[in-house]
């Protein structure tokens, strides 16, 4: 899949991982939309939704709301847009909390497999 006019909002609070995916996902050819928090994922979400690809999230985003209730925020401002959580330590919530449908990739990973499971995820939602 051409990944030329997605548009991926990714949200983690760790600086580096934040960076080093964005840039990832742009060479990759995605445009990325990085925030670092709940409250700039929010902001971005009622700007874009109509916009919006793919949401990245990662799950604990310290304090305030987590990638849960991004992903919630998300799928009600847009039905069935593809999500893909990402976490170190929250892979045993998922299944009870992830919204539906949705993805999720343990930490650390390749970053291609993030492209893979972002593409994947867009072909899913469009079948």
């Amino acid at each position: 899949m051409k990944t030329r006019g997605i548009f991926v909002l990714f949200v983690d609070d760790n600086f580096i991982c934040n960076l080093d995916m964005r840039e990832y996902l742009q060479a990759a050819g995605f445009h990325v939309e990085a925030v670092f928090c709940a409250a700039a994922a929010f902001e971005v979400l009622a700007k874009h939704s109509e916009q919006l690809s793919a949401l990245v999230t990662d799950i604990d985003l310290g304090p305030g709301p987590d990638g849960f209730e991004v992903a919630r925020r998300a799928r009600a401002l847009y039905p069935g847009l593809p999500v893909v959580f990402i976490s170190g330590t929250a892979q045993m919530r998922f299944p009870a909390q992830g919204v539906e449908g949705s993805w999720f990739l343990a930490k650390p990973f390749h970053p291609q497999r993030l492209v893979e499971s972002i593409n994947l995820a867009i072909r899913l939602e469009a079948a």
